[in-house]
């Protein structure tokens, strides 16, 4: 995969010089460079698919500072813990927009409207076009789940659009439904000409058209609470074109020879044992979820470092460290410093005393006994990126044939997606992780799981969807927008424990539910963005947390 990074990259920056220039005819085009009359378009989509999925950039930002935090899978043990409680950083908070929507070499939007431009009337390329518009659908629903109504039919084309509007999520989620159904139903057989630059499945026509119709389950279920008729129609038509319910059709960029030097590791492992290793702690919150339930994935999830807990780039798990015996979660929305007005000492002296919180020689220093991501999984640079995965959709099934939109057993789907979140694992790449599967993901151990945790037709949807949240974990975009949509499970409230928390001046209390648009739109986009603020009844942000997208109905 790395192999084409660099390269692209530089193409890209050719033809978004390019773009800006007059129309000079063949004086653009210079046979020895890279330019817009000479560049590799395929190499363009390859950097859009790859940049679609995240980057340490928004990763480190949107995803585990604010997402994991909120989403009560990860415990900051450092310096994001504030951010946890709701302080606000435009940087942070308009990461994967300016990652999606952004004008440098992670311009996922406008990347990918260059090749559909390109492609769309090209006989020779019908099959990449339509994988394009796939890949475009799922950045979008990515994009404004997290934010709401956004620039979308006007987006990245800045020829014809300088200051594109912002669309309704509702006419966005519509048009996502009709773009997958079209670009499934128009993407033939075979392998497409993208071949190994298609980096999901080397463009293998048929497990791409699977992919394409549990993206359409996943945008269709997304609208239980706005719109059941659609969501209803849809979900029913993407699970009789087929769907992903094997793991061997998961979707996932392997990152393999990825190195954490730049783009081609896995971005979230990147943040975890490279750029800021030993501040991501397992939350109380996640942990309970599993050890109530003897949940036998918790050695693959979490394992303690008591001598390597800031080792960088290496894989130094035991199998003891990863033991559930040995696993122990950290409190979520505290500060590690003993000074703080919000140190996690003033609420529980006991546990977490000078000695715990600021000793590096004692045995009893809080990060060498508290439970971090497993680096033989999701802290693994060279390991799975998942999209879209059986897991997911199995679980998205059991769920519409709980609502009655599709038929089928709520129970078999429900355990399929249990069983192939388990399975998943195998994916990974290290001698560790496939000796921890070995040991405690067998199918015995499976089978006893869900003998021990049997499918209740009474709690189906707190089942299903916190069994979604777990499968999730460093899937944190997805996690955070189904647990809004859901309301499973049942996370607290990041700032009830803190008297004095308005003393911070942050976005107030409560999970926020609503990305803020960035800053600088005000001055880019000044009209188009006052008028969505003025959809959402605000005249600035400074409000916004109170706000919902569209389909967040309360």
């Amino acid at each position: 995969m790395k192999r084409y990074i660099k390269n692209t990259l530089a193409a890209l920056s050719i033809v978004a010089l390019a773009s800006s220039c007059g129309d000079f005819g063949d004086l653009n085009v210079d046979p020895e460079h890279s330019n817009s009359g000479n560049v590799n378009y395929q190499m363009v989509f390859t950097n859009a698919q790859h940049q679609s999925l995240g980057s340490d950039w928004d990763v480190w930002r949107d995803g585990l500072i604010y997402l994991s935090q909120w989403n009560q899978h990860i415990a900051a043990g450092g310096w994001w813990w504030s951010y946890g409680i709701n302080s606000y950083s435009n940087g942070y908070a308009a990461a994967y927009w300016g990652s999606a929507l952004g004008s440098g070499g992670r311009g996922v939007i406008r990347d990918i409207q260059t090749v559909i431009r390109k492609w769309k009337d090209d006989p020779a390329n019908q099959q990449n076009y339509q994988i394009a518009r796939i890949i475009r659908a799922y950045t979008f629903q990515r994009l404004t789940d997290l934010h709401g109504d956004i620039p979308y039919s006007e987006a990245g084309q800045p020829e014809e659009y300088a200051y594109p509007k912002y669309d309704k999520q509702e006419d966005i989620y519509k048009d996502l439904l009709k773009e997958l159904d079209e670009a499934q139903a128009n993407l033939g057989s075979g392998t497409a000409s993208l071949g190994t630059q298609e980096l999901f499945y080397n463009g293998d026509v048929a497990k791409l058209k699977k992919f394409a119709n549990s993206l359409m389950l996943r945008v269709a279920m997304r609208l239980t609470k706005v719109d059941e008729a659609t969501a209803k129609a849809y979900a029913a038509k993407a699970y009789a074109n087929g769907v992903i319910t094997t793991n061997a059709d998961d979707c996932y960029l392997m990152h393999t020879g990825g190195v954490t030097t730049n783009d081609s590791s896995e971005p979230y492992a990147k943040i975890l044992v490279h750029e800021d290793p030993g501040v991501a702690f397992i939350n109380e919150t996640f942990y309970n979820v599993l050890s109530s339930t003897n949940d036998p994935r918790i050695p693959l999830i979490m394992c303690v470092y008591p001598t390597d807990y800031m080792t960088k780039d290496v894989d130094p798990a035991k199998m003891d460290n990863s033991a559930p015996e040995k696993q122990k979660p950290m409190k979520g929305f505290y500060s590690m410093s003993a000074s703080s007005d919000y140190s996690i000492k003033k609420y529980y002296p006991e546990e977490f005393t000078d000695e715990v919180l600021s000793d590096e020689s004692s045995d009893k220093y809080y990060k060498k006994v508290y439970s971090q991501p497993n680096r033989s999984t999701y802290g693994d640079p060279t390991g799975p990126t998942f999209v879209c995965t059986a897991a997911q959709t199995n679980l998205l099934l059991a769920e519409a044939a709980y609502r009655g939109y599709i038929s089928g057993d709520a129970k078999a789907f429900y355990e399929a997606g249990v069983r192939c979140a388990m399975k998943q694992f195998n994916t990974y790449p290290s001698a560790n992780a496939k000796a921890l599967c070995g040991k405690y993901l067998t199918d015995d151990a499976i089978n006893a799981y869900l003998a021990a945790n049997p499918f209740k037709e009474a709690e189906a949807l707190k089942q299903i969807n916190t069994q979604y949240w777990i499968t999730c974990f460093c899937d944190e975009y997805e996690s955070y927008a189904n647990w809004r949509r859901s309301g499973y499970p049942e996370l607290q409230e990041p700032c009830s424990k803190h008297t004095n928390f308005n003393t911070l001046g942050n976005w107030g209390p409560g999970i926020v539910r609503r990305m803020p648009y960035p800053s600088d739109e005000v001055q880019i986009n000044t009209e188009n963005y006052k008028e969505a603020l003025q959809r959402l009844g605000l005249q600035t942000e400074d409000d916004f947390n109170d706000t919902r997208v569209w389909w967040d109905k309360k």
